[in-house]
């Protein structure tokens, strides 16, 4: 806990590493399914998939989230207790995790009448299985990251992807050979669920020291990161269901779905950035749980600006890329029924981005011991975009335009929440990200931008060439600004040397 600062920073790049790494596996084969998934199936029964997988996978984020943030913060603190909180978190799970499960599989009827989608009831059902597994995983993985065993996380991470994306495609062509390949996509999530439980039950072991740690403890900090969590994935998901819920009522269940498909299909690409930063948060929350534990305000707030710093240039270095030219990057990705949604695309790839750094604030603040904090700045986010959806996407024609204001809200209701967040990051902590970065940042997205759309239009491959050529402009403009220096490259070339 008193270790000097910079071995610190090499153990968090280091630890960056390994878990950027498997979270670039996991978002790379993630996007592999849903896209493979486009190729399998129509708009419609994708629509219809992703609706039924957003919302369980609102349930699973919030409890794997939530479960790790909270064995990983007491684990962290004392590493000699960490068998005590295992146990405590898997006595925790027997509870929790079977009241998740069978609420989620009761409410199938009420989420289905929410996004008038009748029809999806069976499904709800059937995937209300998946939380209950997650609850008991995420304690092992909630381990591995109290005790810094980034490498062994990051196993975890990289062995589940890889079963879920051999068994959900499996799954979903053996369904459409029987008619049925939504339930086939299910079954498979379900499989990779149970075999990603026993291999992390193996490697961390089940908990084998007498010491007993409070679950109560455990509870009463997990209940207030369990409510982030789930607002923080709210936030993430809940525009797909107000988008199905006023299609629906304007529209036939097909076209509906269909819309849905078509907005998935831009999620799947706008949430790129988001994933790529989810490693921060894995990395920082238990580096700023020691150094406010230990009362070290200087450690504390060089990680929030540098954290904030490497955030905002990565995410929106890939958010760049992503919006400079959307309709030939959904042409380039998808079938042509996939691409009704191209303009909605700049506009929600930005909003993810500035999701993605209220998550990591939110991240820090819950690290601190304060996530009551955090929970507000989510919930502000989440009713602020739901009003803003209430009152643009009714009155919007279906088709593109919808599309267009659903991420038109989707980003009012982001705004907020992220202005509100760093205000209290820059009060409570006198750190935020530096402003020059986001200036040259600022600039270099404008310079980026403005070359994608003077480029010429044409074929797929002219499409990759204009997406390389924005992403060279930006990191361009950032080198010849100076936003990168002696010092960065002294931190990578510190993380990455072997002692």
């Amino acid at each position: 806990m008193n270790a000097p600062a910079p071995d610190r920073a090499v153990e968090a790049g280091r630890g960056a590493l390994f878990i950027g790494f498997a979270k670039a596996y996991f978002m790379v084969s993630g996007f592999l399914q849903r896209w493979l998934l486009t190729h399998l199936v129509g708009p419609a029964e994708y629509g219809a998939f992703s609706l039924v997988n957003n919302n369980v996978s609102t349930v699973n984020n919030t409890v794997v989230q939530g479960t790790i943030q909270a064995v990983s913060k007491f684990t962290s603190e004392d590493d000699t207790r960490a068998d005590a909180v295992k146990a405590a978190g898997l006595r925790m799970q027997a509870l929790l995790g079977t009241a998740v499960g069978l609420g989620f599989f009761l409410a199938a009827p009420l989420l289905a009448e929410f996004t008038h989608a009748p029809g999806h009831v069976t499904w709800f059902r059937l995937v209300a299985a998946i939380p209950l597994i997650y609850a008991f995983y995420s304690v092992f993985v909630g381990s591995a990251n109290g005790l810094r065993r980034f490498h062994v996380q990051a196993g975890f991470d990289i062995a589940f992807s890889t079963m879920k994306t051999i068994l959900l495609l499996g799954g979903a062509v053996a369904g459409r050979a029987m008619g049925h390949p939504v339930t086939g996509a299910f079954l498979g999530f379900i499989a990779a669920a149970l075999l990603i439980l026993i291999v992390a039950a193996l490697v961390m072991k089940l908990p084998r020291s007498g010491d007993v740690f409070s679950m109560k403890r455990l509870m009463t900090f997990m209940g207030g990161v369990v409510l982030y969590t789930l607002l923080i994935n709210v936030a993430l998901n809940y525009d797909l269901m107000l988008l199905r819920r006023f299609a629906g009522a304007a529209t036939a269940a097909v076209q509906a779905d269909t819309l849905a498909g078509n907005y998935e299909a831009l999620r799947n690409v706008a949430l790129l950035p988001y994933q790529a930063l989810l490693v921060i948060t894995f990395v920082i929350f238990p580096l700023v749980s020691r150094s406010t534990f230990a009362e070290d305000q200087e450690a504390t707030r060089a990680y929030i600006r540098q954290t904030l710093r490497y955030a905002l240039i990565i995410g929106t270095a890939m958010a760049v890329v992503l919006a400079a030219r959307p309709a030939a990057l959904l042409a380039i990705l998808y079938p042509k029924s996939y691409g009704q949604g191209a303009a909605a695309l700049p506009v929600l790839a930005g909003a993810i981005v500035g999701l993605a750094l209220l998550s990591v604030a939110g991240s820090i603040i819950n690290a601190s011991g304060r996530p009551r904090v955090a929970v507000g700045l989510v919930a502000t986010t989440v009713l602020a975009g739901s009003i803003a959806a209430v009152v643009l996407i009714p009155s919007s024609e279906p088709g593109a335009p919808m599309l267009l204001r659903t991420a038109t809200a989707t980003a009012c209701g982001i705004a907020v929440g992220l202005t509100l967040a760093m205000v209290y990051l820059h009060r409570k902590f006198g750190a935020g990200p530096p402003l020059p970065t986001v200036a040259r940042v600022a600039v270099a997205t404008a310079l980026a931008v403005g070359v994608g759309r003077l480029l010429p239009s044409g074929g797929k491959l002219l499409g990759l060439v204009a997406l390389a050529v924005v992403g060279l402009v930006f990191a361009a403009s950032l080198a010849l600004l100076r936003e990168f220096g002696a010092t960065d490259l002294a931190k990578l070339k510190k993380i990455v040397r072997r002692r």
